[in-house]
C-alpha cells in the first residue's frame, strides 16, 4: 500500500512540474485570411531565418503555443510581412486588418498587424516606431543627397530635421531605459539600438541599471557578451589590424599607418548621414593633413562603381578599401561595426582615442592631439 501511495506522489508530482512548464501563446483573429499561414520565425542573421512555428488560418482564426524557453526577439510573418515581437509568457493578440489601396490605377491588398500583449511589446513598439521614423528621415535625406537638383539649402534643412529626429530617438530610448529596468525589452534596446551610437562608459552605466533578473536572463547575458566585444575595440585598446583592397587592386594595412594619427573612418556610398558627414571630414583633413593626420576609409558598400563614384563626388582625396561584401566587410566584423558612419581616431601608438565620433566631437579629439 505504501508503495502504491509512494508511486501515486511521484506521478502527481511530475503532473505538477509538466503544468508549471511556461509556454506561448499567440492568438490571432483574420477575417478573409483562411487557407493563408502565419509563420514565427527566428532571424539568424546575414538574411537567414528559422521557422520556429506556423499555423493555417481557418474560420479566420490562428493560435499558436508551445513551450517559451528564453524569452527573445521573433518574427511574426502575416502575409509576406514582417512584425518584430517580443515572445514572452504573456499571450499575445494579433488583429489582422486587410487595407487596400490604388497604385497607378491597380488596387493592392496590405495586410496590416495590430499586435498587442505584455509591457514587452508596449516598450518594444514604442522602440520601433521611433527608429521607423528616424530610417524614414535617413532614407529621404540619402534620396536628395543623390538628387543633382536638390539645393544646398534643402540638404541642410533634411539635416537638420533628421538631427533632430535622432535627438528625438536618444529622448525615447533614456525614457525607456530608465522606467523599465526589469524588462527584458530594455535589455534588447541597448543592444540593438544604444551600442551602435553610445561610448562605452554610456552603455556599461545602462546596463548596471538592469535589475539582476533581466542581468541573468537570456537578452541581459546576450548584452554583456555584447559588452565585453566592444571592450576589445573600446578607447585605450590597440586597434586590430587589418588589410583590404584599394579602388586600383592594390593591398593596404591599418598597420602601414602606424606611427601616424589616424582617422578611420568607416561609410558607404549609399548611406545618407555619411554623405552628409564627408564634408566635415574633408574640412578637418585639409586643416590637419600637413600636421600629419591620415585618413583610411573603409567602404560597406557591396558594388564598386557607386562606391568610386561617391568617392569622386564628395572629394574625398585620401585612401580608400574595400572588399565590396557590405555588411559581412571583415574589418567592420573586426571593429564590431552596426552603423555607419563609424569613425575612429587612432594616436601615434595605433591605440584607440575616440570612437563613434562625428562632427564636433570629431574635430575637439583631433585637436587635442595635434596639440599634443
Amino acid at each position: 500500500m505504501r508503495k502504491i501511495v509512494s508511486g501515486l506522489l511521484i506521478g502527481l508530482l511530475f503532473v505538477g512540474c509538466a503544468k508549471q512548464e511556461t509556454m506561448y501563446t499567440i492568438q490571432g483573429e483574420w477575417e478573409g485570411g483562411d487557407g493563408k499561414v502565419v509563420y514565427l520565425k527566428k532571424d539568424l542573421g546575414d538574411k537567414k531565418y528559422e521557422i520556429q512555428d506556423s499555423v493555417v488560418v481557418a474560420n479566420g482564426s490562428f493560435k499558436m503555443q508551445k513551450p517559451l524557453g528564453d524569452v527573445d526577439e521573433r518574427i511574426l510573418e502575416i502575409n509576406g510581412s514582417t512584425n518584430i515581437i517580443i515572445l514572452d509568457s504573456v499571450p499575445i493578440h494579433v488583429k489582422c486588418v486587410t487595407v487596400k489601396k490604388t497604385v497607378k490605377g491597380k488596387e493592392i491588398e496590405n495586410v496590416r498587424a495590430e499586435i498587442s500583449g505584455s509591457v514587452e511589446q508596449d516598450i518594444f513598439k514604442t522602440m520601433l516606431l521611433a527608429q521607423r521614423d528616424e530610417m524614414l528621415m535617413m532614407l529621404g535625406l540619402s534620396f536628395m543627397g543623390r538628387d543633382e537638383n536638390t539645393s544646398t539649402a534643402m540638404q541642410d534643412s533634411l539635416i537638420q530635421m533628421y538631427t533632430a529626429m535622432k535627438e528625438k530617438t536618444v529622448r525615447t530610448i533614456d525614457s525607456l531605459v530608465t522606467n523599465y529596468p526589469d524588462c527584458h525589452a530594455t535589455a534588447l534596446i541597448i543592444n540593438n539600438f544604444v551600442i551602435k551610437d553610445r561610448n562605452l562608459a554610456e552603455v556599461e552605466k545602462m546596463y548596471e541599471g538592469l535589475t539582476p533578473r533581466i542581468k541573468n536572463a537570456y537578452l541581459g547575458r546576450k548584452l554583456k557578451t555584447s559588452i565585453d566585444n566592444i571592450k576589445k575595440t573600446s578607447i585605450g585598446s590597440v586597434a586590430p589590424d587589418f588589410t583590404l583592397q584599394a579602388p586600383d587592386g592594390k593591398n593596404v594595412s591599418l598597420s602601414d599607418y602606424r606611427g601616424k594619427i589616424v582617422l578611420l573612418d568607416f561609410w558607404a556610398s549609399w548611406c545618407g548621414p555619411c554623405r552628409a558627414e564627408n564634408p566635415n571630414v574633408v574640412a578637418l583633413y585639409q586643416k590637419y593633413k600637413d600636421k600629419g593626420l591620415e585618413i583610411l576609409s573603409v567602404s560597406l558598400d557591396s558594388k564598386r562603381e557607386p562606391w568610386v563614384k561617391a568617392i569622386r563626388e564628395d572629394g574625398l582625396i585620401w585612401k580608400h578599401v574595400s572588399d565590396l561584401q557590405g555588411w559581412k566587410c571583415s574589418a567592420a566584423q573586426r571593429y564590431k561595426i552596426s552603423a555607419v558612419p563609424s569613425i575612429f581616431v587612432l594616436d601615434s601608438d595605433n591605440r584607440i582615442v575616440g570612437s563613434f565620433l562625428r562632427g564636433k566631437q570629431l574635430e575637439q579629439v583631433l585637436d587635442s592631439l595635434m596639440i599634443e
